[in-house]
């Protein structure tokens, strides 16, 4: 029997205790008996999608073991609709039936298009449904399925980057805080130079835009289309140093001379936290650069800039 030690190890080291392989493995488990039984049964051990399902379920199992879980889903998804070949009447118009219960789980498109090859209701569906429809309409199902795995991946791994990126951060502003204190006391808002603010406003300022790529990122996951694009890692960073950047503009515009000729905010500024809660809030959104941008240019100039770029 193995050890404590051993059991741990073997979860932080290894793939088996992971919520979506623990699931595949138990699913090809079950569905390999499944599958021989039904190709004896149906005496189609030479036939074709006999042959290729059990090619399939090979290649759910490879794809398992080399990590690749989107992969071996499909496999093992596509292994199944091979069963519909085997499938009596009567079992293939209750998997109709089951399978239209099932798409009000999906996005709106898709449920429409099964219920135009099954049928609106599950009470309208009296004839049996042919080979070809039935494996059209599980395949919508399991690609809405397959879609959702992969953008969770997606924004799973973006999340890990963005909580990574944030805890730097974090500790960052810590470190700052406790050396500006040590070395000025509590007279650090009086003589904290150039240098200290433009640090104190990156930091914060990169707070803000992590900030706001994983509240963005939380709303990726709630949407039914992949987007890869949104979820690139590329995109995502540069995002992340356009608001920090933003957050510096909005800082130096503030300490120059022309901050005295715009209304750029309706209350004083005067502290270091003053700053660094602008510049926050200046990483968190782009509105505030751009409202900075139309006073200082001008509105009119913003949206010459606009067309021309259109």
């Amino acid at each position: 029997m193995p050890s404590r030690f051993t059991i741990i190890r073997t979860r932080l080291t290894t793939m088996d205790y992971s919520p979506r392989y623990s699931r595949l493995a138990g699913e090809l488990s079950g569905f390999k008996p499944q599958l021989e039984k039904r190709i004896i049964d149906s005496n189609s051990i030479n036939s074709q999608w006999a042959i290729q399902a059990k090619e399939l379920v090979k290649d759910a199992e490879k794809f398992l073991e080399q990590n690749k879980i989107d992969e071996a889903w499909k496999s093992y998804h596509a292994a199944q609709r091979m069963e519909v070949f085997a499938m009596p009447d009567a079992e293939r118009l209750a998997h109709a039936k089951s399978l239209l219960r099932e798409a009000g789980k999906l996005n709106e498109w898709r449920k429409e298009a099964i219920a135009d090859l099954l049928g609106k209701r599950t009470e309208a569906i009296t004839e049996v449904p042919a080979v070809a429809t039935l494996i059209h309409a599980i395949e919508l199902k399991d690609e809405a399925y397959d879609n959702q795995f992969y953008l969770n991946r997606l924004s799973r791994n973006l999340f890990w980057l963005l909580s990574g990126l944030l805890f730097l951060v974090i500790s960052g502003i810590v470190i700052y805080f406790a050396v500006i204190i040590s070395e000025m006391g509590n007279n650090y808002s009086r003589d904290l130079n150039l240098t200290g603010y433009i640090i104190g406003v990156l930091l914060f300022g990169l707070l803000g835009a992590l900030t706001s790529a994983i509240v963005s990122t939380r709303q990726l996951t709630n949407s039914p289309r992949i987007s890869e694009l949104g979820s690139s890692q590329v995109i995502t960073m540069s995002k992340i140093f356009i608001g920090a950047g933003f957050s510096v503009f909005i800082f130096l515009l503030l300490r120059s001379s022309v901050a005295e000729h715009i209304k750029l905010f309706s209350f004083t500024i005067s502290q270091p936290i003053d700053y660094f809660a602008i510049a926050f809030a200046s990483g968190f959104t782009e509105r505030l650069a751009q409202k900075a941008i139309d006073l200082l240019i001008g509105k009119e100039k913003t949206a010459e800039k606009k067309k021309e770029n259109v």
